[in-house]
């Protein structure tokens, strides 16, 4: 199984071929000391993010900005995706903020991730970290 995982292959196509489930693969690896940890984006989503919040639109357009940021290669759909909301973004000179008491609103339907006016002290960042805001250590 860990040759087939550095050729690049799923735990679903592992699964598959061995006639098992996803987690019985996943449960051999890791047992292997061969499971990759989840990749972060804590530059890009520093907050402590509620589970409601984690698939907030924001949010995800920022981990696939993190996915190129780390050299992969997205597929098409979601390059497209991506390459759209930036242009949205700039054009709309606002950054991403987080609160997990914010309602739903126009950057997310499920609340907590919403726009705010970039502001010089910004710079060129997508995102910004109000004061008072519980993030990651």
């Amino acid at each position: 199984m860990t040759d087939y995982r550095r050729q690049g292959w799923t735990y679903a196509q592992i699964a598959a071929e061995y006639g098992v489930s996803e987690q019985a693969v996943y449960m051999r690896l890791r047992k292997a000391n061969a499971t990759r940890k989840t990749p972060g984006y804590k530059h890009l989503i520093p907050w402590r993010v509620k589970r409601e919040h984690t698939f907030a639109f924001p949010a995800q357009m920022l981990r696939l900005l993190g996915r190129i940021e780390k050299g992969e290669v997205l597929p098409p759909v979601k390059q497209r995706m991506l390459d759209k909301w930036l242009r949205e973004v700039k054009e709309a000179d606002v950054v991403v903020s987080y609160s997990p008491d914010q309602p739903p609103n126009y950057a997310s339907k499920v609340g907590g991730f919403y726009y705010s006016r970039r502001r010089p002290e910004d710079g060129d960042s997508l995102i910004r970290v109000e004061e008072g805001a519980e993030v990651r250590t």
